[in-house]
């Protein structure tokens, strides 16, 4: 294939991008290995059909498609990278590390290190177990939960993802105006784990209290992202997740802090930290190692001990799990992040950035939202709120096309973010710098500017061949989640 044009600045070519996808679409369901790949309202992709963008290489606060074009990066591979793609210090003890080998099934001494290292910043980490992804590490909590309690039902929120298996992939992304509760978010998910799940509104302390009073005798954990890393990054009222926890201790039910967004990057400590509630147990991936794949299970000691062998323990394991490669990322980042003075950087970067992105929807008339935490916050340009609390209030009052005309805009500025309203923008150490400030700010402002201005003229491209991307039957939308 020739060498890729790079696009002029305010101009967006993505050409051997769309023809790799038409490529990719022939030997690959939907053209990607992760549903949240595509794209499904980019203004650039061919009109009623999803596509996505190939990356070449990414260092720092940058990433570079295969087009040759340069994008300060606001997505982080949804927020793995909280120091920077390819930090010198991660990089350097990685490429050492494999040297000696990539897999053992035995455990080894980094082991036993990071697990320290989580225990010594996490405050609920008694104890900890490893895994590879967050869809395991939730999925091993709740199994866990269960044993413990002796009871079934989790009680999880509208909007939370926590990852992609059958037992929570319900509510995750439903129709705003759906009456149905759970929704089941994905076909060949059976029947009958509906009567396992129960779905509340976030952040609604009569509603939540009046479910657990009832049905308590059967919940046996509530299961929420401290904050809501996957729609635009709801925060939690005011003492909601302490909340939480006054009812679980109360009627004897596990609460899990879903912090595979949020750990060790709004806080050392995670959002337990920020918010100083403790939970029972909590999951943890993507920051701690800084895009490698690892994951962590940790909690209180008389739960997380039921994780064993036999009968009347809690399995939980897998080939890949503790790795060395990813223990020596998740140790050298780690190491960093112990630093208080790096979330300083990074929170300073985020708050100028959300107090410029407001000045500038302010100046431009439209009535909008930045909220979130400066690590991980979104722009909702909404109808007139003035703070959002839930997923309903999200759906119903945002945007969605403005979103999307500034989100291609942006793209042509050379900068990146999600296509989705609902992801967060992510702020890393290596952006904490003049650097990528202002220009990220001119940017957003000329962006917001077009998307206003119907004269500029937004190009689509086309897909070469005949494949495209057909959606399944039934009213089953597809999941989140990487």
């Amino acid at each position: 294939m020739a060498k890729a044009k790079k696009s002029k600045k305010g101009e967006l070519n993505i050409r051997k991008s769309m023809a790799l996808f038409s490529d990719a679409l022939k030997i690959m369901p939907g053209g990607v290995s992760s549903n949240a790949r595509l794209w499904q309202t980019a203004y650039f992709c061919p009109i009623y059909t999803p596509c996505t963008i190939f990356a070449e290489k990414a260092y720092g606060s940058h990433i570079w498609d295969v087009d040759g074009n340069k994008y300060i990066d606001f997505r982080l591979g949804f927020g793995p990278i909280i120091l920077g793609h390819g930090y010198p210090s991660v990089t350097k003890h990685v490429q050492a590390e494999a040297e000696k080998g990539t897999i053992f099934a035995l455990d080894n001494e980094l082991e036993l290190t990071v697990a320290k290292q989580v225990k010594e910043m996490v405050p609920c980490a008694e104890m900890v177990r490893f895994s590879v992804t967050g869809t395991e590490a939730t999925m091993h909590a709740i199994r866990a939960a269960r044993a413990y309690t002796g009871k079934e039902v989790i009680l999880k929120f509208e909007g939370h993802y926590h990852g992609g298996h059958d037992y929570l992939l319900w509510s995750t992304s439903p129709p705003y105006d759906t009456k149905d509760r759970p929704y089941q978010q994905s076909m060949g998910i059976p029947r009958a784990i509906r009567n396992l799940v129960m779905v509340e509104t976030w952040n609604n302390f009569e509603s939540v209290e009046k479910t657990v009073k009832l049905h308590h005798n059967k919940i046996a954990a509530i299961i929420t992202e401290p904050i809501m890393g996957n729609a635009a990054a709801i925060m939690p009222k005011p003492g909601y997740l302490k909340h939480l926890k006054e009812l679980c201790e109360r009627y004897n039910i596990v609460l899990i802090f879903d912090e595979v967004k949020t750990g060790f990057r709004v806080s050392r400590g995670g959002a337990q930290e920020l918010f100083g509630v403790k939970p029972h147990l909590a999951t943890f991936a993507k920051s701690i190692s800084n895009g490698y794949p690892i994951s962590a299970i940790t909690g209180q000691k008389e739960i997380m001990e039921l994780f064993g062998p036999g009968k009347h323990k809690v399995t939980q394991g897998g080939t890949y799990a503790s790795n060395p490669l990813s223990l020596t990322a998740a140790e050298a980042t780690l190491s960093v992040l112990k630093n208080r003075e790096v979330y300083e950087q990074i929170n300073n970067y985020g708050r100028r950035m959300m107090k410029g992105m407001r000045g500038i929807l302010k100046d431009n008339k439209i009535h909008s939202i930045v909220q979130g935490h400066p690590a991980m916050f979104q722009y909702i340009a909404t109808n007139n709120k003035d703070v959002i609390y839930n997923y309903k209030e999200l759906k119903s009052n945002y945007h969605a096309d403005l979103y999307a005309k500034v989100q291609y805009w942006l793209m042509t500025q050379g900068v990146l973010l999600d296509e989705d309203n609902q992801e967060c923008f992510y702020t890393c150490l290596a952006h904490s710098t003049e650097k990528t400030l202002k220009p990220a700010l001119d940017a957003f402002e000329i962006a917001v500017e077009k998307a206003l201005n119907s004269k500029f003229k937004m190009t689509r491209f086309k897909l070469e061949g005949t494949a495209k991307v057909v959606a399944p039957k039934g009213n089953v939308m597809p999941s989140q989640g990487v």
